[in-house]
Parts: C-alpha cells; structure tokens; sequence
C-alpha cells in the first residue's frame, strides 16, 4: 500500500511541476511531421521531447485537424516499464504557458523494447487546456513521457 500512495504521489508531483522543467535541458527533435495540407497558411507548431531514462518518443506527429498529437512510445530500459503517461506542454509564439494535456499508450505495460501507439487529446487536459480557440494559437510544445516499474 505505501509503494502505491509513493507512486501516486510521485505522479503527482510530476503532473504539477512539468510548466516548471520547461527549462530544464532537452533533446533536439527532428520529428516525422506530415502535413496532410500543404497549401494551408498555418505552419505546424515546433516539436521538442523532453529527456526520459527508461522511454523514448518516435513518430511524433501533431494532427491540427483532429486536434491531437500522436506518436509511438518505446521502451528502450532491461525492465518493464508500466503506469505510462504522455504529457504535452503547450506554448504561444510568446513563449507563454498555455496548457498541459496529456495521453496514454494503447499499451500501457510495456516489456524491454516493446513500443506502443500514443495519441494525445488537446482538448482533455487537466483544465489547464481546454478553449478551442487556444488551439490555433499552438507555436511549440514540449512531450514528457513517464513510467514506472510496476511494484509486483
């Protein structure tokens, strides 16, 4: 039980300081951006992956007409890693804060080297970003992954 509440907590944690580890170091990304419209005026927000030990994030992929961003999850760690969320933290042209959402794995226990789908949803984050209009208004945002090793 007291593993668990640690879990829960540390999630916790992590879920409240992500606006804050926005300065922390990053890994550069070329992403696998499609653009399915290339006649349109909107260019595509900029895409930056946060550093994660034990989980990687490949083609990350921002859809503006479903409002989502997708990709695959990889376990790249010797153990399983279970419990796994994606977190998008989501910028203006300002470099302002606009909102956190986040999405999970189809799978979310993954065994070494195992990868999975991942689609995040913009319009169901923890409140913090939840306006329509706000979409467009997406310069850049940074993916977070996280997991853990499950307790038994």
């Amino acid at each position: 039980m007291k593993e668990i509440l640690s879990v829960l907590l540390s999630t916790l944690v992590f879920v409240v300081a992500i606006p804050f580890a926005y300065g922390q170091p990053l890994d550069s990304v070329s992403t696998n951006v499609v653009n399915q419209d290339v006649n349109t005026s909107t260019p595509e927000p900029e895409a930056t992956i946060g550093k994660s030990e034990n989980l990687t994030i490949t083609d990350l992929r921002y859809r503006g007409e479903s409002n989502q961003i997708t990709g695959t999850v990889i376990n790249n760690s010797t153990n399983e890693q279970s419990s796994i969320s994606i977190y998008a933290v989501l910028f203006d042209k300002d470099d302002s804060f606009l909102g956190i959402a986040q999405g999970r794995p189809l799978v979310e226990s993954l065994p070494p080297a195992d990868n999975s789908p991942f689609s995040i949803d913009l319009f169901s984050g923890f409140g913090l970003f939840a306006i329509p209009e706000e979409v467009n208004g997406i310069d850049h945002y940074t993916i977070y992954v996280r997991g853990y090793e499950p307790l038994f």
